[in-house]
């Protein structure tokens, strides 16, 4: 399977079924990812204990690319350390950024399937929201922005 079909079906899988789509009634961290352009807002809810991300959920509405990142992002993320999860945001980061033609990274695993949001510009922000709202949350800050 070439790369743009391995990305298409995992947005289509992920945006269809997505994993940890929930509001959880506990958490210990909380932020809200807002993209007021295309209008995507994301919900991200962690529950962090002894430095671990136990539970990572989110809701909110949002398009297929923003959904399908945050149901891949909290499958991810589940089990690692706080410290683990802002490495991770950067090399995310990392890989979506255009001008560093970066095509994926070993610390990314299954999430390099994301790469192929880089052919669509403007979507760009849907793919990253989630995670800059879950590195807000997890630095204390109630929200976050693409802009």
């Amino acid at each position: 399977m070439d790369i743009k079909q391995l990305y298409k079906t995992t947005i289509l899988e992920h945006n269809r079924n997505p994993r940890n789509y929930a509001t959880p009634k506990e958490y210990t961290h909380k932020a809200e990812g807002l993209n007021a352009i295309c209008g995507d807002q994301v919900f991200i809810y962690i529950n962090v204990e002894d430095d671990v991300i136990k539970q990572m959920n989110f809701d909110g509405e949002s398009c297929a690319i923003s959904t399908a990142s945050s149901s891949i992002m909290t499958e991810f993320l589940t089990g690692k350390t706080v410290l683990q999860a802002q490495a991770l945001f950067a090399d995310f980061c990392q890989l979506m950024d255009r001008k560093l033609n970066i095509s994926s990274m070993p610390s990314l695993a299954e999430v390099n399937n994301m790469a192929g949001v880089k052919n669509f510009p403007a979507r760009i922000k849907s793919a990253t929201l989630c995670w800059h709202a879950m590195n807000a949350a997890l630095v204390g800050k109630e929200t976050a922005t693409t802009e």
